[in-house]
C-alpha cells in the first residue's frame, strides 16, 4: 500500500521527522537550565536590561522589542518556557543561553501544600474502652 509514497514523499517525511525531533530536543535544551527554578523579580529585571544591552544577540534584541510592544508575551513566559513554541524565543534563548544562565538565579518554587485526610462527620475512634460510653 505504500506505491503512492514515491522516493520524493519519503524524502520529505524523513526531513519533517528528523525537523521535530530537532525542535524537541531545543525545546528541552533550552528548558533544561530553567527546570526547577521560577523566575524571581530581580531575575526579569536582570534580563530585560541584558535583552536591551549592546552585548545581547540580535534576537534577543528583537524579543525584547517584541514584549515592550505588548505582543502578548511576557519575560515570564519566555523564562518559565511557556513561551518555548515561539521561534525568536527559542532562537533567542539558543542565542544568549550561557548568559541567561548566569543572570537567572531563580527561587525555589513554594512546596506544596501538605495533603491532609478530607474529615468526615462521622469519624469514630478505632478502639473502644470503657469510659468512652
Amino acid at each position: 500500500m505504500t506505491a503512492w509514497r514515491t522516493s520524493d514523499i519519503l524524502a520529505a517525511e524523513n526531513s519533517l521527522t528528523s525537523a521535530v525531533a530537532e525542535a524537541d530536543r531545543a525545546m528541552r535544551t533550552a528548558q533544561q537550565g530553567l527546570r526547577g527554578k521560577e523566575p524571581s523579580t530581580e531575575d526579569i529585571r536582570r534580563v530585560m536590561q541584558f535583552a536591551k544591552s549592546s552585548d545581547a544577540s540580535p534576537a534577543m534584541r528583537q524579543l525584547a522589542d517584541r514584549i515592550a510592544r505588548g505582543a502578548g508575551l511576557s519575560w515570564r513566559q519566555v523564562l518559565t518556557g511557556e513561551a518555548g513554541h515561539d521561534p525568536l524565543v527559542r532562537q533567542a534563548l539558543e542565542a544568549d543561553r550561557a548568559r541567561l544562565d548566569e543572570l537567572i538565579k531563580g527561587e525555589a518554587a513554594p512546596p506544596p501544600p501538605p495533603r491532609r485526610p478530607a474529615r468526615t462527620d462521622d469519624d469514630e475512634p478505632l478502639e473502644f474502652t470503657e469510659d468512652a460510653w
